[in-house]
């Protein structure tokens, strides 16, 4: 069975099958071209490659060209040759060819709810296409050599950390596996990432607690630091304007993600002003838990006195005194996708970024009315 087709005209530079920019060998064009055959092409076991000097005709290639690329296919357990036959394809696939990497910036965070969610929804969708997640913290940045060698063990990567350093990202462009931001990214790769409005998210929150009868509003947020924290921040900022609330500047506070340390104080400075805000927008559950906790300490009424709003959709405000109003992020619709998204490119299809849009939850920390 002659296993290879021919793709139109129009897809091919120099010769090669091309989906992005040509790397430095035309041997590699070729084996990565091959790979995606492989991977997504009418398989059959035992399936036969062209030979050598088919492909050197087909696509205008030097025999050594087509030598390394099938030397380097046999040795990474692709194909197999058999003396006066010809090259088939191995009947099973290499198992680091069914592996996808998650970059984080600590494996610390996969204990995070929104991170354990994300990596749910990720996980269920490849292993039912039977692939393999594997959680690499990108804390020590991959670059150089250290990238090359990973890039040999998985068929694509997921970005989950801001916190990648340039290089890196450079290396990234590179190496000729398909990759994108999840969630997190970095501003200028906004056309390389999958995301939640968070800019929506925090304009929900703000309209939500204005149609609750709030005119004088607060926010803590995670600084600016973070691309997706100022997204948020910039939706508040947004929804404050269109309705004519106030927002003071001397009411916008960052924050470490947790609150443990910071939210005590911020609770504090607010009930000392003497135009004290009577709604608090947080970024994050935790901040909102925290924040309703040290209200509760200074004998605050929530909703009565101050309304509580949140987002994420986590845990910390399932359980909180009272349960507290989210906005909800799809954190695991987003695993989901990102993973179908990765096998596309995988398949060699071409990326498209994404924002998912964020909805509200209500509950006691907020007055019940609706919010669409």
């Amino acid at each position: 069975m002659n296993f290879m087709g021919r793709l139109p005209e129009s897809k091919w530079t120099d010769g090669i099958a091309m989906t992005k920019p040509s790397s430095q060998y035309k041997y590699q064009d070729l084996k990565d071209y091959l790979i995606r055959q492989i991977q997504t092409g009418p398989q059959e076991n035992g399936g036969q490659l062209e030979s050598e000097p088919q492909l050197c005709r087909k696509f205008n290639l030097s025999r050594n060209t087509a030598r390394q690329a099938m030397r380097e296919l046999e040795n990474e357990g692709y194909i197999y040759r058999i003396h006066g036959k010809g090259t088939f394809i191995r009947s099973e696939t290499p198992a680091r060819l069914r592996k996808i990497a998650l970059l984080v910036y600590d494996t610390a965070y996969t204990a995070h709810p929104v991170t354990g969610a994300l990596i749910c929804g990720i996980g269920e969708v490849l292993e039912q296409n039977g692939y393999v997640l594997d959680i690499l913290a990108s804390r020590r940045s991959f670059h150089d050599e250290s990238l090359k060698q990973l890039a040999a063990s998985y068929a694509g990567f997921l970005i989950g950390s801001y916190q990648l350093d340039e290089l890196t990202l450079r290396e990234l462009k590179k190496i000729a596996k398909p990759w994108f931001f999840v969630k997190n990214y970095l501003p200028g790769y906004e056309e390389k990432a999958l995301r939640i409005d968070f800019h929506h998210a925090g304009f929900l929150a703000a309209e939500y607690l204005v149609r609750t009868g709030c005119g004088n509003l607060a926010l803590i947020y995670s600084g600016e630091g973070v691309a997706i924290s100022r997204d948020f921040k910039s939706g508040v900022v947004d929804a404050a304007l269109e309705h004519g609330v106030r927002l003071r500047r001397e009411n916008i506070f960052s924050a470490d993600y947790s609150g443990r340390t910071d939210v005590p104080h911020i609770v504090e400075e607010l009930l000392e002003h003497s135009d004290r805000p009577d709604g608090i927008i947080c970024a994050s559950d935790e901040l909102g838990a925290a924040v309703l906790e040290a209200l509760g300490k200074r004998g605050v009424s929530v909703p009565q006195e101050m309304a509580v709003i949140g987002c994420n959709n986590t845990v910390f405000g399932r359980l909180s005194e009272p349960a507290l109003t989210t906005i909800d992020i799809h954190i695991d619709e987003l695993g989901r996708l990102a993973a179908a998204r990765i096998m596309e490119l995988i398949a060699g299809r071409e990326f498209t970024p994404q924002l998912l849009s964020p909805s509200c939850i209500i509950r006691a920390s907020t007055n019940k009315e609706s919010c669409s």
